[in-house]
């Protein structure tokens, strides 16, 4: 508004403009009726002292317009308190639903920010931020409606989640931006737990300073703690559920496992652990685990489901103080079977020579009418689109090279959800795979091969065989084989290898590829991760996320031809888990907070027939995802954890084939919630030193701070009015100096006739 102080110059313009020279003729006497000289001396001064006054009218109403501040303690004892902008910052995380106290501290919060609103004026405007994993604004705009807040305030789900209060501070102070007050204030009402401070380091300090420098009005963040600091408080929580695969087949056994964690106690306890099955507790399948003060213990399961679909799977511990950590879910996909390709790169007209002949059988042995695998296998030279169209799993195994179209099939079908595995062999063209397949980083091969190792012959004593490191068997879907067995997995020997380096953190990220139809596009890729290692520390098993899929490599061959495993018991269970892993990559059933949910629907199906159900039970529409092959609908509002479901608008109108209703999501968080040590006077010392936070308890603290000698009084209106007092004197001036005139014209008169 200052930039209005420009036009100041305009009456300056029309005075100098009114001083055009005219052409002068002198006739008879009219130079007799020239104005004295102090006459003229007058006139000059009136219009000076006219213009002046123009100019000041124009100053005045620009920095009126401006809104300019007065500050200082003379200035605030004399004032009221200064209408405020205020963004309000609610920590819910799950800890504020502590129970041990007749008040949770999430009540606590609500009430105080009830008694806040009764004291504010009816010029200050409050902003609402709900902080959890997400932080989300409720009232997201300055409002003067204190009613619309206290409604929100009632309508806000059950605490859940973590809390990134300095995430939320950062937020309220670009949303005080838009606000036109002369005081502006973020408060956060919390629990006083230490962990959502944990994070805070100098680069969140810089930020806020950086925010609070750009302000034109710098604005003071307080913190407000509802909970009273005790000496302990004693909590058990279950951690998230750790899945062997989220994607299995009916009556196919699924293991997982939980950590029980003790915070804030004195002495360990047993705590019973209760497996539940689709909200249905199974009596049968509890343990018992002694966890230890501030320690842990693992609660481990086994189920088989009897029923394809959809399931949920949860472990519970009795209920405590803190009831939203005593339970974790997952979400379960139960198929009839599961497709599978296998790709054969070195075909022999020996069935039992053939590369995938012990991989055909133990996956679909001849008699199994109803194998949990449906393996085909064909020779690679004969692989086209439509054979990988309908599977989940593709197996490659000792192929020397492939075409360019064959890379892109693979490429497109891994990126869409599909589930590679490549076993490598003799006939591996090494160079071509690195160039090719891996293309630094960006191609389908997790890790880039080095060179074929070979181990010292077999025939020597035991101790130099190489076989399979049992302690890097940490991932769960491998974990099984950990303990070993009589001449079991971790007996098989191995004679031959490619020593490979995993791709890294570097080499990941987004990519352009060609996929298939002659289209191009980008992928994203993770850096790889080595799920078991040979005895020498080579790697053996190596997977990468491609897109929505997952590719494994074996760095060994699939057969007999470099190991042993073939003649394992264990070869037939591990081929399965190897499998269904790679197959669950596209299922993504369970989830962080903030991440879409995407479900695959039949072709003519439409995102109307569907609703989703969230956590707190209110129901939502889906939006259209996907292509016309791959028809899908998505959920974008996971900004609550806990389990949703996609259900079928009109249940009597499903259609033939379709997805059954009841599709079940997990939305998870993160657990480190559950340690409610409080925030110690050392570390609040920390945050509130140099004003960065300063802590209040009463809402009346901080309307007092506001009218303190940094208080700010705002002066438009009395500019305004001293604007009106000049307009009218103004008005007064030109009409005496259009009317003095005559009076000029007198005087001169008076001369001419002496």
């Amino acid at each position: 508004m200052l930039a209005g102080l420009a036009g100041i110059a305009l009456p300056l313009l029309v005075h100098l403009l009114s001083r055009k020279k005219y052409d002068i003729v002198q006739w008879g006497a009219m130079q007799f009726l020239e104005l004295g000289r102090n006459a003229k001396r007058r006139v000059q001064l009136e219009e000076l002292m006219l213009m002046l006054l123009r100019m000041a009218l124009l100053a005045l109403l620009a920095i009126a317009l401006a809104r300019p501040w007065l500050s200082g303690s003379m200035v605030s004892s004399l004032a009221s308190r200064p209408t405020s902008d205020i963004v309000i910052i609610l920590d819910s995380s799950y800890s504020t639903d502590w129970r041990g106290q007749a008040t949770t501290p999430h009540a606590a919060a609500v009430r105080w920010i009830n008694r806040f609103l009764d004291d504010c004026e009816p010029g200050d405007t409050v902003a609402l931020l709900d902080a959890r994993d997400q932080v989300t604004a409720p009232e997201p705009t300055l409002t003067r409606n204190f009613e619309a807040i206290r409604q929100t305030l009632q309508d806000l789900p059950a605490p859940s989640g973590s809390s990134h209060l300095n995430e939320a501070i950062l937020k309220g102070l670009q949303l005080l931006n838009t606000g036109s007050n002369l005081s502006r204030q973020v408060v956060v009402v919390t629990d006083s737990q230490s962990l959502p401070w944990s994070d805070i380091d100098d680069r969140f300090w810089l930020q806020m300073k950086e925010l609070r420098g750009q302000a034109r009005i710098p604005a003071d963040v307080w913190v407000v703690g509802t909970q009273r600091q005790q000496a302990r408080r004693i909590n058990y929580s279950v951690d998230r559920l750790e899945l062997s695969r989220e994607l299995t087949v009916v009556d196919f056994p699924i293991r997982f496992r939980t950590t029980i964690r003790n915070t804030g106690a004195k002495a360990g306890s047993k705590r019973r652990v209760f497996l539940e099955v689709d909200g249905q507790r199974l009596a049968d399948r509890s343990v018992t685990v002694q966890v230890e003060p501030n320690g842990q213990a693992t609660a481990e399961f086994e189920h088989r489901f009897q029923t394809p679909g959809s399931h949920r799977i949860s472990v519970r511990i009795e209920e405590d103080s803190l009831p939203a950590d005593d339970r974790a879910d997952a979400a379960i996909l139960i198929a009839d079977a599961l497709p599978a390709l296998l790709i054969d790169g070195n075909p022999n007209a020996d069935p039992t020579r053939s590369e995938m002949f012990f991989a055909s059988f133990a996956l679909s042995p001849p008699g199994n009418e109803a194998p949990w695998i449906q393996a085909r296998t064909i020779p690679l030279s004969a692989l086209q689109m439509a054979d990988l169209t309908p599977v989940r799993v593709a197996l490659l195994a000792n192929a020397a090279r492939l075409t360019d179209a064959q890379v892109t099939m693979l490429q497109s079908f891994v990126d869409q959800g599909g589930g590679l595995a490549i076993a490598l062999g003799d006939q591996t063209d090494r160079d071509w795979f690195n160039a090719k397949l891996f293309a630094d980083g960006a191609g389908l091969l997790p890790g880039l091969l080095e060179s074929h190792e070979k181990a010292p012959d077999l025939d020597e004593e035991d101790t130099k065989a190489v076989t399979i490191l049992g302690e890097s068997l940490t991932l769960p879907w491998i974990s099984g084989f950990q303990a070993g067995s009589d001449d079991g997995f971790l007996d098989a020997r191995f004679s031959d290898w490619f020593k490979v380096t995993p791709a890294s953190a570097a080499e990941a990220g987004a990519a352009p590829i060609k996929k298939a139809g002659d289209e191009t596009g980008s992928v994203s890729r993770e850096s790889a991760a080595v799920a078991a290692r040979l005895t020498n520390g080579d790697p053996l098993i190596v997977s990468r996320r491609f897109g929505r899929g997952d590719v494994g490599l074996l760095t060994s061959t699939i057969d007999a031809d470099w190991n042993t495993l073939p003649t394992k018991p264990d070869y037939v269970a591990f081929l399965h888990e190897f499998v269904f892993r790679l197959a669950s990559a596209n299922s993504s059933r369970n989830v962080e907070t903030g991440t879409p949910l995407v479900l695959s629907i039949q072709p003519g199906d439409a995102e109307t027939n569907w609703t989703v159900v969230d956590p707190e039970g209110h129901e939502s529409t889906s939006v259209k995802a996907g292509d016309e092959l791959n028809p899908a609908i998505r959920f974008d509002g996971t900004w609550l954890p806990g389990v949703y479901e996609f259900r079928r608008a009109n249940p009597g109108g499903k259609l033939a084939g379709a997805v059954p209703q009841g599709e079940v999501f997990v939305v998870n968080f993160d657990r480190s919630e559950s340690d409610l040590e409080p925030l110690a006077d050392e570390r609040w010392g920390e945050l509130t030193g140099e004003e960065r936070l300063r802590r209040i308890n009463e809402p009346a603290e901080l309307f007092s701070a506001i009218k303190s000698d940094s208080a700010r009084v705002e002066i438009w209106q009395l500019l305004l009015f001293v604007f009106l007092a000049i307009l009218v004197g103004e008005v007064l001036m030109t009409r005496r100096l259009v009317q003095g005139g005559h009076q000029y014209g007198r005087d001169t008169d008076e001369t001419v006739s002496r």
